[in-house]
């Protein structure tokens, strides 16, 4: 009877599916396998329903077991992949990839997902020559064209990508993936209007998608459209990262009166951006309101030093996201809001320094004794950042950092540089610099606290686009920032200074992955600075080319 049963429960499980209604062909198909646990069909009906209503481990499970009575179905396999994919169990996925095309060498959707797991794991190479051999078996399928150009894009290959994505394009003109996706790559190749015009059309195409909305907005505000990207960078916390993390109670602000209310203000992305943005708080308390501040745990000291007059302000530590803290608040906004809530523009940007402080005597004691030991020496202190943030549990921001951070070897005609005292702010380097000379305090520094007091001894600091460049920033120092081709949206369109932060001055990559050039600069500039500096003469070059000129 259990056989007739499970055949009939399998009659009706192909009959929902045909129908669509994957809830009660899952439901059916469970229950076949329950009486008819080595019931082939049904357990690949089952793993492909189960996957079909998001319930992706009982589906991977579905799957693992009909692939033990049946290993040579490939596509069951692809189907597995895909479902390890989605549960972010991305090892497992490539285990599953690898095993479809070597049984099916022309496979070439599995070379697409490969290339996506692969990805996933920052394993470049490999998932590039994956995506190489897609295209090769599948000249005009726009998803291996697309993964083509999206790994192009993520080494700085922006021309490669943009060949690419057009390519893709040619075959599905309306789509706004494609559309969204070739805009990142013309506005990292530097063509921004190009850029605009492209996001305009991905946004007529498709208005509710968020990562399409957010890529459009980075755009807006890197062209210094204030006004329209402001409000279009909102669209960041409809993405999927950002709910997770965004408050479960309490209203959103958006700017209106709090006077006599509790604000939550919490940090969302990166250490320099919270420095950034953090200059917005003081402007929140005068409105009346007293506010609690949310910052991660190694800028607490720091922030909880900021001025803040006639403002009721606490700085407690955000060890995740800001929906974890036990705290009572009537309203809530993170920091990168801020500039939205004041209606910011070029012309408004509050950026008077420094707004971040740090006593010298907070200063590290190895350092202190360093800096003591040569007083008399007539050469400056220039502090060196090379690289930022491996982020190794963040895909995106690891490939953001790839491109951002320099070898140390690159930064060598700085060391040749005559009379200047280098200071290391670098945060746990993979390779030292072989600089004779260069002195390393991070060890002793704990927090940004500690680096903020070694930065403030400092007559330069020469750093990547990392959090210390906003550091010296905040706190009115000659800092000179170097900044990859595609620079952030938040320091224009290749101009060499920032309404931000006043003191500092970009030296820009002028070519995809080469840093040759800015160093070049880098280092005749340094050479003028020490010069300057043993004459007595002003340090700060005033000759610095193209000033930032947005409305």
């Amino acid at each position: 009877m259990s056989v007739s049963t499970a055949e009939i429960l399998f009659d009706q499980g192909n009959a929902y599916a045909g129908s669509g209604d994957d809830l009660a062909a899952a439901a059916a198909f469970g229950d076949c396998v329950a009486l008819s646990p080595m019931h082939p069909g049904a357990l690949r009906n089952w793993a492909n329903a189960l996957r079909a209503t998001g319930q992706d481990d009982a589906a991977i499970a579905a799957f693992q077991r009909y692939l033990a009575l049946v290993p040579g179905d490939v596509d069951a396999r692809f189907a597995l992949g895909t479902a390890l994919m989605q549960s972010d169990r991305l090892i497992e996925a490539v285990q599953a990839y690898v095993a479809c095309v070597r049984q099916a060498p022309d496979f070439g959707a599995a070379y697409v997902n490969l290339a996506g797991a692969l990805r996933g794991l920052g394993v470049l190479d490999h998932a590039t020559q994956m995506a190489v051999t897609a295209v090769h078996l599948m000249p005009e399928n726009i998803d291996a064209l697309a993964c083509l150009a999206g790994l192009h894009f993520d080494a700085g290959g922006f021309e490669a990508a943009i060949e690419l994505y057009g390519r893709a394009l040619a075959l599905a003109p309306g789509h706004a993936g494609l559309l969204s996706s070739l805009a990142n790559a013309l506005h990292g190749a530097g063509a921004i209007e190009a850029a605009l015009l492209l996001h305009e059309r991905a946004y007529a195409v498709a208005p509710e998608i968020p990562d399409y909305r957010h890529n459009r907005a980075l755009c807006l505000l890197a062209a210094g459209d204030f006004e329209r990207g402001w409000a279009e960078y909102e669209w960041r916390l409809k993405r999927t990262r950002a709910l997770r993390s965004l408050p479960d109670r309490g209203a959103a602000w958006r700017g209106e009166p709090i006077a006599g209310r509790t604000i939550l203000l919490y940090a969302e992305q990166g250490l320099g951006d919270t420095i950034q943005f953090i200059r917005y708080v003081p402007l929140v308390a005068a409105l009346g309101a007293h506010v609690v501040l949310a910052v991660p745990p190694t800028l607490v000291r720091l922030a909880a030093a900021m001025p803040m007059p006639g403002g009721s302000v606490e700085v407690i530590a955000l060890e995740g996201v800001a929906r974890e803290l036990d705290m009572d608040f009537d309203l809530h906004c993170p920091l990168m809001s801020l500039p939205w809530c004041f209606g910011t523009r070029w012309n408004t940007i509050p950026a008077t320094v420094p707004y971040i402080t740090a006593p010298r005597h907070e200063a590290p004691t190895g350092f202190t004794q360093w800096v003591g030991a040569r007083a008399q020496e007539p050469r400056p202190l220039v502090g060196v950042v090379w690289a930022g943030g491996s982020h190794r549990d963040d895909v995106e921001s690891m490939l953001i950092d790839r491109r951002r951070s320099l070898p140390v070897t690159a930064l060598a005609a700085l060391a040749e540089v005559d009379g200047v005292r280098f200071v290391s702010l670098q945060k746990d380097p993979e390779i030292w610099p072989d600089w004779q000379g260069l002195f390393d305090p991070m060890e002793e520094s704990k927090d940004f606290m500690d680096t903020a007091a070694i930065v403030a001894r400092l007559d330069l600091v020469i750093t990547v686009d990392t959090a210390v460049a906003h550091l010296a920033g905040a706190m009115g120092k000659t800092v000179w920032m170097i900044s990859r081709f595609d620079g952030c949206w938040r320091w224009g369109h290749r101009q060499v200074d920032t309404p931000w932060y006043p003191t500092m001055r970009i030296f820009r990559q002028q070519r995809d992955l080469d840093w040759t050039l800015v160093v070049a600069d880098l280092a005749a500039a340094l050479q003028e600075f020490a010069r300057n500096y043993r004459s007595g003469a002003p340090v700060i070059s005033t000759d610095i080319g193209t000033k930032f000129t947005m409305a």
